[in-house]
């Protein structure tokens, strides 16, 4: 069993249930510190069942996403497959 989540998708405006897969703290090593200090920034993951596009739920700094613990997964960014991006301006 999967947990899902009813949505509007921005891509598609689909409306229905979407099938979530992940969450991740954002500020977990200090990314966004600047915005919202020491605390939490949790983004979830959820896919359209009518385009596939993943959409996504931000929740208030310092706060939790509001998943079920049996279906809350923490989505880690993996270093070493990470690519340096550079932009010119």
């Amino acid at each position: 069993m999967k947990f899902k989540k009813l949505f509007k998708c921005s891509h598609c405006g689909n409306a229905g249930e979407f099938e979530y897969i992940g969450s991740r703290n954002i500020n977990k090593t200090g990314e966004v510190k600047e915005i919202v200090g020491n605390k939490e920034l949790w983004v979830s993951y959820y896919r359209c069942p009518n385009c596939n596009i993943i959409d996504i739920e931000m929740h208030p700094a310092g706060e939790k996403p509001d998943i079920p613990g049996e279906f809350f997964k923490e989505v880690l960014i993996d270093e070493k497959s990470k690519e340096k991006i550079t932009t010119n301006r």
